[in-house]
């Protein structure tokens, strides 16, 4: 009895092991998947607006939460209602989500 019991034990050890080498192979591999939304705030020029289709180009500094270099992109805004109040030129602070393979704006705002 005892050594089926044991045996039991060992079966439920080694598929335990097996499932957390997967997940930690998985986070290893920088899989977009697991990778989450970052809360951090960047700072970024408003280079061109397309309030009809919720649409902001920015030109941001690095954007480390997502490994990014500085560069100059276009970006989806969440709520393209924040964009009223904003002009070409402006300089702004914004936040990012990963939606799938693309980062959505979430909050954009005017800097002084």
């Amino acid at each position: 009895m005892k050594s089926a019991w044991l045996s039991a034990m060992f079966i439920v050890l080694s598929f335990a092991l097996s499932v957390s080498a997967q997940t930690v192979a998985t986070l290893a591999s920088g899989s977009q998947a697991v990778k989450p939304a970052t809360s951090d705030l960047y700072e970024g020029q408003v280079r061109r607006l397309n309030k009809e289709t919720g649409r902001v180009t920015l030109a941001h500094g690095p954007l480390t939460g997502f490994d990014m270099p500085a560069m100059t992109m276009a970006f989806a805004v969440k709520d393209a209602r924040q964009l009223t109040a904003l002009k070409v030129g402006d300089k702004v602070k914004f936040a990012l989500e990963r939606s799938g393979e693309n980062l959505v704006v979430t909050r954009i705002e005017a800097t002084k």
